[in-house]
């Protein structure tokens, strides 16, 4: 029942975000503006971790099944753009660079604001680590 309940909301988010993509006339894709409000909610403690894990579990471990449509349709259309491939995949390892570096220099701002905020550990007088070590003697 517990896996019910959890898909039942992510399932509930994914239709308010499809519906929410047509408020906006298809500017944003429904799927982005579900996973914002999932963000949002969670973010805000309207939904806990605890809500939705185990079936977010369940889908980013199958995730390369879900992937398995689009696969599929690029196979069916590829006679189409076999002309276009060189461009394709230059877009492709352009954008993934980009990607990677983005999230490297991300990763790096964040970590030097998280050592900027960190408390100065203070050192262990050495009177104490010595008499702790006569005592374990």
């Amino acid at each position: 029942m517990k896996y019910l309940r959890q898909l039942a909301i992510l399932f509930a988010l994914c239709v308010a975000g499809d519906l929410l993509s047509v408020l906006c006339a298809g500017k944003l894709p429904g799927n982005v503006l579900g996973m914002s409000l999932l963000f949002i909610l969670l973010a805000f403690g309207v939904i806990k971790l605890s809500h939705v894990e185990e079936a977010a579990d369940f889908f980013l471990k199958n995730m390369a099944f879900f992937f398995l449509p689009a696969c599929l349709g690029i196979l069916d259309v590829f006679p189409q753009i076999k002309s276009q491939l060189v461009p394709i995949l230059a877009v492709i390892i352009l954008t993934t660079l980009i990607t990677a570096a983005v999230t490297a220099g991300t990763v790096h701002l964040v970590l030097k604001m998280q050592a900027r905020r960190a408390p100065v550990e203070t050192a262990v007088p050495a009177e104490t680590v010595h008499s702790e070590e006569a005592t374990l003697s």
